[in-house]
């Protein structure tokens, strides 16, 4: 059809191929030798549109590369006669018709002799477009690389042109040489840039990097490399650089290893050592290698001395730290900021019943103080403790923690926050101590103070007793003293038995005989009852004895009093039965208030041995019954 080109007319064949090599041979020669020298890939495009626009007599000639989106084509540059003005910039393909369009993306040239005539543009917006640049003939080859449109090279003219068979293949073999030169000076920049970059990287004064052969020696190293062992360039030359000399004995095993790896592997995981400098010293660092395509080594190196000089005092100070707060008997427990445990020494394990595994994942507060002593949950906010962190104070007090088995323990604590070298706060280190012997101490003071004061005034009240019995009964002073003197040495002998056993019992039958002796005259007490070792407080015998002195039997001359016991063995242990009898006494009545006395004495007989005290008052005198499990010694 007149004005184009058919696509089989077009496309490549065995006369093109025998015109390619006929056609303008002294220009593809200029090409080429133009082309040689070039570095540039946009110098590359511009010095062939020149060339070939000259030999063709074209108005414009330029390169139009496919974008990333497959629609679209770009124009960087294009070589233009003059006063022909530029088509430079972003063209989308499918402008040019769908015809047109998809004999580009199959790679087939596009000759257009006249827009308004070819049957492919006449009266189409490309045919206005391209007038409207003063183009009237096309010449376009595409180049498809892989099944893809990449690129084409077209040619404009100003009047209709028909494009010769030789044309169209000489557009084709510039097109071709010219994409190929486009690639090579690309390749070419790109591996310069790379070289340039990597260049710079092995200048990086922290980083060394070495080359090796397979037999280990260095064949060349940065100067950071050299600096860090203490090396020149001499050294290196020299040949004597391997990692082998370089490496301790104790390392070696450890660098053949890594070796064996970069020949299987073709790269390390990267790996610690130590290295021996040129004065003899040692130095660590962190090496990854990798295989090279020549069948060489490249490795890079990172001098890890100061990190494993501060990691070893770190390690040092630690295990001191560790030996210190292990070795502590206080507990001491270290917090993150959402106040949850991870750290806890020792002492702080055997304080709360949990290992530090069994604490993570919540507030320490939920694990060892989360509710009274008297069930209540004990919320987080109200926990003095934990104030510590958000207040950013100092916090010291007491609290009751919970045992990992239920049980409640009273503690006194000191919590202060952790700050960051900003004086922000990150956490909280506490120390805690377990005050229930502190407690029990200040109970027992307390009641030792008022048993004390009871005791003081009993002893003089026993005193003042022993004194009127004795003169009582004495008919001469010289009758009084003897009979005083003999009853304030055994009252003084009940309270050495008393105090030699701290007050914590004895045999019964010293512990009674001590008490009574003084008041006995032969005829008033009758004690009945074997051996048998009184685990409880001596005090309860004397506050019978007392109580019957100020009040019962032995407050007047013909009172009586009778003590028995008697052991049977049971399955729960020796069953203690104790019967204390008065009569001849004064007519005797229950007690209007508890006094101290009596509160004692259920306390030490009931209490102390876990067992039942009966106390009776009816007339002719008091009763006191006691049943106890007790263990003989």
């Amino acid at each position: 059809m007149a004005g184009w080109e058919s696509a089989d007319a077009l496309s490549p064949s065995r006369t093109e191929r025998r015109l390619k090599t006929q056609v303008a041979p002294h220009f593809l020669l200029d090409l080429g030798d133009s082309l040689r020298e070039i570095a540039a890939p946009r110098d590359v495009m511009a010095v062939a549109a020149a060339l070939l626009g000259g030999h063709l007599a074209a108005m414009r000639i330029g390169y139009s590369e496919m974008e990333a989106d497959g629609v679209h084509l770009h124009i960087e540059q294009d070589w233009r006669a003059e006063g022909v003005s530029s088509v430079a910039g972003r063209h989308d393909l499918e402008s040019y018709g769908s015809e047109i369009a998809a004999a580009y993306r199959s790679g087939q040239p596009v000759a257009i002799e006249d827009f308004d005539t070819d049957p492919r543009t006449a009266g189409q917006p490309a045919a206005g477009a391209h007038h409207a640049l003063g183009v009237r003939a096309q010449l376009a080859v595409p180049l498809v690389k892989a099944g893809h449109l990449i690129a084409l090279l077209f040619v404009h003219s100003a009047e209709p042109r028909r494009w010769s068979e030789e044309e169209i293949a000489l557009v084709r073999e510039v097109a071709e040489r010219t994409w190929a030169a486009v690639e090579r000076t690309r390749a070419e920049e790109a591996l310069r840039v790379s070289e340039e970059r990597f260049r710079a990287a092995l200048e990086i004064g922290t980083v060394g990097a070495i080359y090796f052969d397979m037999d280990g020696r260095l064949t060349d190293a940065n100067d950071a490399f050299l600096q860090m062992g203490g090396y020149s360039r001499e050294d290196l030359a020299a040949g004597g650089l391997t990692w082998q000399r370089l490496t301790p004995l104790e390392w070696m095993q450890d660098s053949e290893r890594a070796f064996a790896e970069l020949k299987e592997k073709g790269h390390t995981t990267p790996y610690e050592k130590e290295y021996i400098r040129k004065d003899g010293s040692r130095w660590w660092a962190l090496f990854a290698a990798r295989l090279l395509p020549d069948g060489t080594g490249f490795e890079f190196v990172l001098d890890i001395t100061d990190r494993k000089r501060t990691e070893e005092r770190l390690r040092d100070t630690t295990q001191r730290l560790n030996a210190v707060l292990d070795n502590a008997s206080v507990a001491v427990f270290v917090m993150d900021e959402h106040q949850h445990c991870i750290y806890m020494n020792a002492a702080a394990e055997v304080l709360t019943g949990y290992t530090l595994a069994e604490t993570q994942g919540r507030p320490l507060h939920d694990v060892v103080h989360h509710t009274y002593p008297d069930g209540r949950p004990f919320p987080i906010e109200e926990c003095a403790i934990d104030r510590a962190f958000p207040e950013n104070n100092k916090e010291q007090g007491e609290e009751v923690f919970v045992h990992k088995d239920g049980s409640f323990y009273p503690i006194a604590f000191t919590a202060s926050p952790i700050r960051d070298e900003d004086a922000k706060t990150v956490g909280t280190i506490i120390e805690v101590r377990d005050i229930s012997s502190e407690k029990a101490a200040k109970e027992r003071q307390a009641l030792l103070i008022g048993e004390l004061h009871h005791r003081v005034k009993n002893t003089l009240t026993t005193v003042q007793s022993v004194m009127n019995i004795t003169l009582r009964t004495s008919d001469t002073m010289e009758a009084f003293q003897q009979g005083m003197t003999g009853r304030l040495s055994s009252l003084a002998r009940s309270h050495t038995l008393l105090t030699d056993n701290e007050w914590a019992g004895a045999d019964i039958q010293k512990i009674i005989r001590a008490e009574l002796e003084p008041y006995d005259d032969g005829k008033r007490l009758t004690l009945d009852g074997t051996i048998f070792h009184l685990p409880v407080d001596a005090m309860a015998v004397h506050e019978l004895t007392t109580n019957a002195v100020k009040y019962g039997a032995l407050s007047v001359p013909d009172g009586r009093l009778a003590v028995g016991w008697k052991t049977e063995r049971t399955e729960g242990g020796t069953m203690l039965h104790l019967e204390w009898a008065e009569s001849n006494g004064p007519p005797v009545t229950p007690p209007t208030r508890r006094g101290f006395g009596s509160t004692l004495l259920e306390r030490v007989l009931g209490g102390q041995l876990g067992g039942t005290v009966d106390v009776n008052y009816p007339p002719d005198g008091a009763r006191v019954r006691i049943q106890a499990v007790v263990s003989q010694t």
